[in-house]
């Protein structure tokens, strides 16, 4: 019996990633043991919004296997008001199932910007929930994927990445170029993030300081794995530091009007 071919999938970012069947095949690090056994973990707690490991989880070529989940990214169409307050019910039940997650002796991590971002406790997290990595169903979020970059960090910072993005707090002509709705409209999706959350008053009085961190922290980071210097001439992806550089000074333009929303 022929098994079945690859078929490459977009949004891998930096690794090539294939459906093959039910399994989607992805390229790698020496981090993918630990995702697993997080992974696992999750499984084993009842979270259903992840995929599941297969097998030993890698095939004969060293590539790691998960089960492929169903469904469509709604990227970069916006978010439904009760899809988005779902989100933030999806993280919460993320972040209460990873509060047992142990893990193993000698876990690595993928290096991630985000790792030393706030003071507050650290559980391992997704610490990629943006829209474009959350399998919907009807315009409903149902999974979280693309693990690869999960490791320690501050709850808050995490949900401060979410919001930032799946609320799209761009920069308004960005939001025009992709169809979103209003300033408004947009900044009051963070507080249903928040309220999906259940995030307390006092976090989210820090809420709003948070996101602009991770946008601005984010920004650089695209600079730094790009390597611009001075004597650069092109930057492979110039538009993601554009983006989100922008993204930072509309929020600071718009910073009382998000804290207000919060409040």
């Amino acid at each position: 019996m022929m098994e079945e071919p690859d078929v490459p999938l977009t949004g891998g970012g930096r690794t090539a990633v294939a459906r093959r069947g039910g399994v989607v095949h992805r390229e790698t690090g020496p981090w993918a043991p630990s995702v697993h056994a997080l992974l696992r973990h999750l499984e084993a707690s009842g979270f259903e919004a992840a995929p599941r490991v297969v097998g030993t989880g890698f095939d004969a070529d060293g590539r790691e296997m998960l089960t492929y989940i169903e469904g469509e990214i709604v990227n970069p169409a916006p978010w439904t008001d009760a899809a988005i307050t779902a989100v933030g019910r999806m993280i919460r039940r993320l972040h209460d199932a990873t509060a047992t997650f142990v893990p193993p002796d000698g876990a690595t991590w993928r290096p991630w910007f985000g790792r030393d971002i706030g003071d507050g406790r650290r559980i391992v997290g997704h610490c990629d929930a943006a829209p474009w990595n959350i399998v919907a169903r009807n315009g409903h979020p149902v999974a979280l994927i693309d693990w690869e970059v999960a490791g320690p960090v501050d709850p808050l910072t995490e949900l401060a990445q979410v919001a930032w993005n799946n609320a799209h707090l761009y920069d308004d002509d960005v939001a025009a170029m992709n169809g979103l709705p209003d300033a408004p409209v947009r900044i009051t999706q963070v507080r249903l993030l928040a309220d999906g959350y259940g995030l307390p008053a006092p976090d989210r009085q820090k809420l709003t300081a948070r996101i602009i961190d991770v946008a601005a922290l984010s920004a650089a980071n695209e600079v730094i794995e790009q390597q611009i210097t001075p004597d650069t001439e092109h930057a492979p992806r110039v538009w993601g530091i554009a983006w989100q550089a922008r993204s930072v000074a509309w929020m600071i333009r718009h910073r009382a009007l998000i804290e207000r929303a919060l409040a």
